[in-house]
């Protein structure tokens, strides 16, 4: 295409201002998918700024607006009723007379299911758009699809980002944001609202099952793969979130206030976030508050770090309604017009792009008291006029000005996909906590099967085995099953266990009612348990004459707030459950606990009668085949825990790379249950012959990697995968040390009696810190000094020469920001020294 044509001409733009499409006579949707971002030119940048100067101020703060469809009776028809406010009667009229840039499905529920519905919706609304709205834009189209395009009915949906944090495989996690990006855009998405990368630290959050890690590199590095994934197909954009420091509240309560030292953010906090902003176009901001500042209100965030200190340019968005709860939530302006004017203000000086309204923001609130605070003088239109140009931009990126329909014949063909990317990550993601001779069971024997997995008659574990944000914001049909669904793909235990057993299996289902929408003062489990005299009576016949036996545990689906939980042992019936099968059954009869649950569910409590545990965690549609396999010895777990499991929730929180002492002086170690990295096996594993591409390093500022090379040994009788850690566990610094931090690791697969020589890229950034006393503010760096590296027993020392910086060079951001005006500057200079003059 001629680059003139790349967003039309500009005597097509002048006659008509309903613009870029029509004016290039764009591609039909025969042609639409799979295509290439289109380069950003120069011609395509002064079109977008001829556009933008074109604009009403309305028309500009509409693109600006983001506004959730999905209510009842909302669909993509343009004369469907708008039923969640009432400021236009119809969805067309967002549009038409708002002038909105953007739309999403909230929780997880579009205006339907079924995915050529879904696209010959979505393109016949754009094309409403394009022919009917001033200036005719397309819109951007966003949603969460977040293990998977969990958004259509026979959907893949993968293992939870909790699970994948497990598999240390980031080629494996990529290939799967590769698949999902690919349906997204075959559905006619364009917006990806992840990855997440909050660090995880407090395992009674909600949101935990949403984490990767605990551990700021191994979660930047999921993270990045899986942007880099989302965006392949060049139709995608991926989105950071939540920027900055949400999966860290103090109370484990979702949208809380976070409080943490400067050094905490800069070294922990902020690095993950860091590493997906190399892939990721978008940003999601923090829905709480950091040291007693709302993310969405802070400058300091938003644009000394983000936007200078970070160099992003991309759009940063807000999560749901998230203006509004700076009134209602934080209580930090009242909630009155004048507190929600001050917070639209303050949002969008702080950086704000787009503002996404839910249930509780009409967008024409968001629009008319922005635009009467850039027509009172309040708020500046080259403020606005900026991020117009951010939101046009990603438009053009993803392609839409060119070709804002796609084929709907094409995602039939695609939904469902990747089953094979999806069994391997499901396998790869149990962990095998603890198992005294009981697994691999014996495949010729009798096995009861029971726990949690039925209501009214109607099974429903699958619930238990793909949690939230799937086909539903709490849960598959947000946990209300009907009898024709939608439903992922998928697999279930007892169903892999029937076909691999046949009439050997004997299932006993208890009672399971999810609990979604239920706070933490009503139910701590995210569902009801109970097992009633009938079941008991039939688990007690079963275990009599089993030769083994498999209880599923946990909790139900759930999400954000509505998850959150002050107790992580199991429920009370659960917990009885499992005393009973274990008094019922003889010490030669395994039995063996397998957990389904986003969260380190279950105690020392219930695991003492348990002579196995797999944590199975949230593995989606092919839990069945994964567990099955696993149970009986067809595949060897790998899976190593990416958080560390405490052993009660007042230990909390305790991660691994804290500063010592991780308990009070004296106290027994019995505070945690399983260290993060732990994970069994079902054959043994001998390190030997550690050594490093070199001893020393002069400056890490210049090399910033040192390869680690290890000799894994296979001492075992079967065949596996095995992921190799390499940490730094002991140095002396001018500041406290974790005891360990993960530098680098690797997936290799032995055969039984083999070895393997493996290669580990260590990240010398893993080793940075804030040097200096309390306040935190100099730059990071890798002190000079020996750094013990080891992988298991075996170590060896690295000596680094000199004290440099590898990612952050600079004091804290906005450490000379004297005056506070968001600058530093010769006039920060200048303040600096009448203040120095004063204190002689």
């Amino acid at each position: 295409m001629a680059e003139d044509n790349t967003l039309g001409s500009a005597d097509e733009v002048d006659e008509s201002r309903r613009t870029f499409v029509k004016a290039t006579g764009a591609a039909t949707a025969a042609t639409a998918a799979g295509v290439g971002v289109p380069s950003a030119t120069a011609t395509a940048t002064r079109k977008i700024r001829k556009l933008i100067d074109e604009m009403t101020l309305e028309q500009k703060v509409g693109q600006l607006t983001q506004v959730a469809l999905g209510e009842s009776g909302e669909g993509f028809d343009p004369n469907d009723e708008f039923a969640t406010h009432d400021d236009v009667e119809t969805v067309g009229e967002l549009f038409t007379d708002l002038h909105v840039g953007s739309i999403l499905n909230g929780g997880a529920s579009g205006p339907t299911f079924d995915g050529e519905e879904f696209v010959a919706g979505l393109n016949g609304l754009q094309q409403f758009v394009v022919e009917n709205n001033e200036p005719g834009v397309p819109f951007i189209w966003g949603g969460d699809a977040l293990h998977g395009n969990c958004l259509l009915d026979g959907c893949t949906s993968f293992p939870q980002r909790l699970n994948m944090g497990a598999t240390r495989d980031i080629d494996l996690v990529e290939r799967a944001a590769t698949h999902t990006g690919e349906s997204v855009a075959a559905m006619g998405g364009h917006w990806n609202f992840g990855p997440t990368l909050d660090v995880l630290r407090d395992m009674r959050w909600g949101r935990y099952f949403e984490g990767h890690s605990e551990d700021p590199m191994l979660l930047g590095e999921m993270g990045k793969a899986r942007a880099r994934g989302f965006e392949r197909n060049g139709r995608v954009a991926a989105t950071v979130k939540h920027f900055a420091g949400y999966g860290t509240p103090n109370t484990g309560k979702d949208r809380a206030h976070v409080r943490t030292s400067m050094r905490d953010l800069r070294t922990r906090q902020l690095p993950p976030y860091r590493r997906g902003l190399e892939e990721a176009k978008t940003v999601m901001v923090n829905s709480g508050a950091v040291n007693g500042k709302p993310a969405h209100g802070s400058p300091w965030l938003l644009t000394t770090v983000l936007r200078k200190r970070y160099d992003f340019d991309g759009v940063v968005l807000t999560d749901w309604d998230d203006f509004k709860r700076m009134l209602t939530n934080h209580e930090y302006r009242p909630d009155t017009d004048g507190g929600w004017r001050q917070a639209v203000k303050e949002g969008l000086q702080a950086g704000i792009d787009m503002h996404m309204c839910g249930g509780e923001t009409a967008p024409t609130e968001f629009i008319d008291t922005t635009v009467d605070l850039v027509e009172s003088g309040e708020l500046s239109e080259k403020r606005i006029d900026e991020s117009v140009r951010r939101v046009l931009e990603l438009k053009h990126e993803v392609g839409l000005f060119e070709q804002p329909y796609v084929p709907e014949d094409e995602i039939g063909d695609i939904v469902g996909g990747a089953a094979d990317v999806s069994e391997r990550l499901a396998k790869e993601s149990l962990v095998l906590l603890q198992n005294e001779g009981a697994l691999p069971l014996e495949d010729d024997g009798n096995v009861l099967l029971t726990g949690p997995g039925i209501e009214d008659g109607t099974p429903n574990r699958f619930l238990m085995q793909h949690g939230g944000w799937t086909l539903g914001w709490q849960g598959v049909e947000d946990g209300f099953l009907t009898a024709d669904g939608p439903r992922p793909r998928q697999t279930t235990i007892e169903g892999a266990l029937a076909d691999r057993l046949g009439d050997r299996l004997t299932h006993v289902p208890t009672e399971f009612e999810p609990a979604v929408y239920e706070s933490i003062y009503e139910n701590f489990d995210n569902g009801f348990f109970d097992v009633t005299d009938e079941q008991e009576a039939a688990v007690l016949e079963a275990a009599g004459t089993a030769d083994a036996a498999v209880v599923v545990l946990g909790e139900g689906p759930h999400n954000e707030g509505f998850g959150d939980r002050d107790r992580m042992r199991f429920p009370e019936s659960q917990r009885e459950l499992v005393e009973l099968v274990d008094g019922e059954t003889g010490d030669e009869v395994p039995l063996v606990g397998v957990i389904f649950a986003g969260s380190p569910r279950g105690t020392a409590e219930t695991f003492q009668h348990l002579d196995a545990v797999l944590f199975a965690g949230q593995p989606g549609s092919d839990a069945g085949v994964a567990i099955a396999d696993t149970l009986f010895g067809d595949y060897n777990p790998s899976g190593k825990l990416p958080f560390t499991w405490e052993g009660n929730v007042g230990h909390v929180p305790q991660f691994y790379d804290d500063y010592p002492p991780r308990q009070s002086v004296d106290a027994s170690a019995g505070t945690v249950q399983f260290e993060f990295g732990h994970g069994l096996s079902y054959t043994d594993w001998e390190y030997s012959e550690l050594s490093l591409s070199a001893d020393s390093v002069k400056d890490p500022a210049t090399n910033p990697t040192v390869t680690a090379r290890v000799t894994v040994e296979n001492t075992g009788r079967m065949a596996g995968d095995h992921i190799v850690e390499v940490y730094n566990t002991e140095f002396y610094g001018s500041v406290l040390q974790p005891h360990r931090r993960l530098m680098g690791f690797e997936r290799v697969h032995v055969d039984a009696g083999g070895s393997e020589r493996v290669t580990i890229d260590l990240d010398l950034s893993t080793l940075e810190v804030v040097p200096g006393d309390v306040p935190g503010w100099r730059p990071k760096v890798v002190e000079a000094g020996e750094y013990e590296c080891s992988v298991g027993a075996e170590s060896t020392t690295l000596t680094v020469a000199k004290t440099a910086s590898i990612t952050d060079p600079e004091p804290a951001p906005g450490r000379y920001d004297i005056n506070d005006d968001g600058r530093e500057d010769f006039a920060d200079v200048m303040a600096l020294h009448r203040r120095l003059k004063r204190r002689r």
